[in-house]
């Protein structure tokens, strides 16, 4: 669904809704759908004087100050809003536009748009012209910006081209996109050979499919890789979707996919003078069986033995996800030139890269992590301004 689209499904919708009275609670229904809505939650909704701070539109009130016994005790569709009256004696006009979004009967046109699983290179590949996001709103296209999010967000990674090839652009990359996050390597990082590697990433050597630092706690959201040099023989980036490999095996061998959802595993990165330690799953799901996360870096992970020892189906099925996700068919490859910016999900999308000869040139990145929240608010962002600046139809 395009966002056009999308924002004209997320319309008010407010034709034919009814609201009735039910023993203290409002029952709300629209066509075929109906909800019986909770006094405490409609009270939470009020924006009414006094009961939102206006700039933060956080709540006044607390918990505390709402009785745990609290009754509607009238309820009517007026227009666009749900007219309601409570035993407290506060009464509250509510949208009703935003009581469909959060029951989830119309589209909420500024949330992301939902993961589609690739097994096979993008056609065409996912470059975005940083000239497009500009560093600012200001020197921003807004379509650009949309386009670039939406298809981060659908496929979990883009890259970035005609920055400035200067060490340092990273961090500005990071701040214009979101917020970085520190880590155990820096706020940024070099990624080139060392004489002293503290990670396989500072050597030559070929790099399989992985996430970065499922040791952290939380796992770095995003990763950014910025050339700033790639002169050496050698060295393409490899980018393949975690999200379509957990797919994978679960049609493959339903018994590995669950051990691999189901058997806790320890990240360990210990060099004695810097030591991080988490916990987790390799694959993991929401309550609702929604796909969240794959932790997969067999450089540093051990499972948890279960009390009858076996763990035969979690190594089945973390060889199985290995080979999969270092399939070539599966997996994109491609070489990164001085300027461009690798943006990739670290908590859905596996990366690695090809061998390279260091010393036969130069091969130097500058990386640095940022979390979703920030591409997550840009979006919702630049949809409104799309919203305000065409009225919803173009």
């Amino acid at each position: 669904m395009s966002i056009i689209d999308r924002a004209a499904a997320s319309g008010t919708a407010t034709r034919g809704c009814k609201a009735e009275l039910l023993d203290g609670r409002v029952r709300i229904s629209v066509d075929d759908c109906v909800a019986v809505l909770h006094p405490l939650w409609l009270r939470g909704r009020s924006e009414e004087p006094g009961q939102i701070e206006p700039v933060s539109r956080q709540r006044l009130f607390t918990p505390r100050d709402i009785a745990l016994d609290l009754r509607v005790t009238s309820c009517a569709v007026d227009g666009d809003a749900l007219v309601t009256s409570f035993s407290d004696g506060h009464s509250a006009r509510l949208a009703l536009a935003g009581i469909q979004r959060e029951l989830g009967w119309i589209v909420d046109a500024e949330e992301p748009p939902a993961p589609i699983a690739w097994t096979t290179p993008l056609d065409p590949f996912p470059y975005v012209d940083w000239a497009g996001i500009g560093w600012s709103d200001d020197e921003a296209d807004p379509a650009a910006v949309l386009a670039a999010l939406d298809a981060f967000h659908r496929h979990g990674y883009v890259v970035f081209r005609g920055t400035p090839a200067e060490e340092g652009t990273v961090r500005r990359v990071c701040d214009r996109l979101g917020y970085i996050s520190g880590n155990n390597f820096g706020w940024v990082f070099d990624v080139r050979a060392d004489p002293r590697p503290t990670d396989l990433a500072y050597t030559s050597v070929e790099l399989l499919a992985h996430t970065d630092q499922p040791y952290r706690q939380p796992t770095p959201g995003i990763q950014l890789l910025h050339c700033l040099r790639n002169e050496a023989p050698g060295g393409d980036s490899t980018l393949v979707d975690g999200l379509a490999a957990a797919m994978a095996l679960e049609a493959a061998d339903p018994e590995a996919w669950r051990a691999c959802i189901e058997t806790e595993v320890v990240f360990r990165y210990d060099m004695i003078t810097d030591t991080v330690v988490s916990r987790g799953p390799l694959l993991q799901y929401d309550r609702y069986g929604r796909f969240e996360q794959i932790r997969l870096n067999t450089k540093l992970d051990a499972p948890v033995p279960p009390p009858d020892g076996d763990l035969d189906a979690f190594y089945r099925g973390r060889r199985w996800l290995t080979e999969w996700l270092n399939d070539p068919s599966h997996q994109v490859t491609f070489r990164l030139e001085p300027g461009d910016v690798m943006f990739m999900d670290n908590i859905r999308v596996l990366h690695g890269r090809t061998s390279f000869d260091a010393s036969l040139g130069v091969r130097h990145l500058q990386g640095a992590y940022i979390d979703h929240d920030g591409p997550d608010t840009m979006y919702r962002l630049a949809v409104r301004r799309h919203t305000t600046r065409t009225g919803g139809t173009s």
